[in-house]
């Protein structure tokens, strides 16, 4: 319990410290979502939510909460992000690559140190498509999990 509570105030703590020092002039607005997701993994399903805060142009915080069969598990990404347009500008595709934490608080509750990778498709002004691959490199237990999403951009 004790080893999870220093990982949620580590994160809870990194959050703070990034949003204290970034200036407002360098968060980039309409990169910031919030929206459904699922995650498939470990052989089942879970319905969550998944968010983005870009925290700088090529920067971005990406906090999530899933509900799986046994508990809630939370946690966040950070990632670095390669904005990318079409040649006609009506759409922006955005993959990222990056590290995670998450703390799942079921009965073998086990925080799990990860690699992320994915891609946001930003299909209008308020919409966004996202899917990412979550590799965990500290948890044998824990599988690769693979999320998809849709956001509503702010």
């Amino acid at each position: 319990m004790k080893k999870h509570f220093i990982a949620l105030v580590t994160l809870l703590s990194s959050i703070a410290a990034i949003g204290v020092s970034t200036p407002a002039s360098a968060q980039v607005i309409g990169q910031s979502s919030i929206g459904p997701s699922v995650l498939f993994g470990n052989g089942q399903t879970s319905i969550g939510i998944d968010s983005k805060f870009g925290v700088s142009d090529n920067l971005s915080l990406r906090p999530f909460v899933y509900f799986p069969n046994n508990g809630t598990s939370f946690g966040t990404s950070l990632t670095y992000d390669l904005p990318l347009r079409n040649t006609e500008q009506s759409f922006l595709i955005t993959p990222f690559v990056g590290g995670s934490v998450a703390v799942n608080t079921g009965n073998n509750s086990v925080t799990t140190f990860g690699l992320v990778g994915g891609a946001d498709l930003d299909l209008s002004d308020s919409l966004r498509l996202k899917a990412s691959v979550i590799v965990p490199v500290t948890d044998s237990n824990q599988g690769t999990g693979i999320a998809v999403g849709a956001g509503l951009r702010f």
